[in-house]
């Protein structure tokens, strides 16, 4: 009786290990995320031996409005590399170990330069003592006052050795925004596809002589420019602003910014970076789920032949007997 019903438990441990396959097969991605300087229990945590490797970071502006834009960049440049030249690279408001993104001095992370919002990225080495520049366009705090920013990395070298190198520090000023000056709420679009417009939106406040988008492909000289639409329906004090950069007809990058006037005052975003690449392609489970119909009959068979052994009753079989001579 035992037979049938490890069969069948065999045969669903088979299909969810296919399903498991199928669902790994689509999962992906650099090691991004919300670290602290230490990462947790991340294989970036904890390293103790100082690399020689140059870390630069900077500010676009020493000072700032509350909640303008601000960009930083971190330029890397590593001459002790592991074989896969990966590099984990942090920004930072402090050295303490716990709470110590910039997120906790009240930076909101706009865009980090694999194209999401996080503080901490990792990113292919171009090699021993080449650089490589990574960018994060970050939103300025409420509360006035004098903000630090830094930076961290961390990667492995070739005598498998957890390395580690940090930057100096760059104060931003932050103070009150002028009465009066527009304000740009705006999440910046990082992903674009071939032959699509990119849509946008933002939602702006003193805006009263116009929101406009200027735009160009990435290493181009001049912006173009359109004016936004206002498409708020009733009255409030933010109003909402749609636009669009046209399509683009080859892979790339394109850089935008958006300006809010109000006669001769006037708010620009921060520079973003969008990635034109192509439409994405739905794959093709047809046979994935030709195995699932499969291994679902398989079952349903199984379950009928258990069942139908489980019920049949029990015969007992009579020996033979020798009759007497008498």
């Amino acid at each position: 009786m035992m037979r049938p019903a490890v069969l069948f438990l065999g045969l669903v441990a088979g299909v969810a290990a296919l399903l498991a396959a199928d669902l790994d097969a689509y999962t992906g991605g650099w090691d991004d995320g919300a670290q602290n300087y230490n990462c947790g229990t991340s294989c970036h945590s904890g390293p103790t031996n100082h690399g020689t490797g140059v870390l630069v970071l900077s500010a676009d502006k020493p000072s700032v409005v509350t909640g303008q834009g601000l960009v930083v960049t971190a330029q890397v440049t590593e001459t002790q590399l592991g074989n896969n030249a990966l590099v984990g690279v942090f920004l930072l408001r402090s050295t303490a170990g716990s709470a110590d993104g910039p997120e906790g001095d009240g930076w909101e992370i706009l865009q980090d330069p694999n194209g999401r919002a996080n503080n901490y990225v990792q990113t292919p080495s171009p090699g021993a003592g080449q650089a490589v520049t990574l960018r994060w366009t970050l939103q300025a705090p409420a509360t006035p006052g004098d903000y630090t920013l830094l930076a961290r990395v961390h990667h492995g070298s070739t005598a498998r050795n957890p390395l580690w190198e940090d930057s100096s520090s760059v104060t931003v000023t932050v103070t009150a925004i002028p009465p009066g000056v527009p304000i740009i709420d705006h999440a910046p679009v990082s992903v674009g596809y071939l032959q699509q417009d990119v849509g946008l939106e933002a939602w702006v406040v003193n805006a009263t002589t116009g929101v406009f988008l200027h735009w160009r492909a990435a290493g181009q000289t001049n912006f173009s420019s359109v004016e936004l639409t206002n498409t708020t329906e009733g009255a409030g004090a933010r109003w909402r602003y749609e636009g669009a950069i046209p399509a683009s007809a080859t892979e790339g990058e394109i850089e935008y910014y958006l300006v809010a006037t109000r006669d001769a005052l006037y708010t620009d975003t921060p520079v973003f970076t969008v990635r034109i690449v192509p439409v994405p392609v739905k794959p093709d489970v047809s046979a994935w789920v030709a195995q699932i119909l499969v291994g679902v009959e398989c079952i349903a068979v199984l379950a009928v032949v258990a069942s139908r052994y489980a019920s049949r009753p029990l015969t007992k079989v009579a020996g033979k007997e020798g009759s007497k001579v008498g």
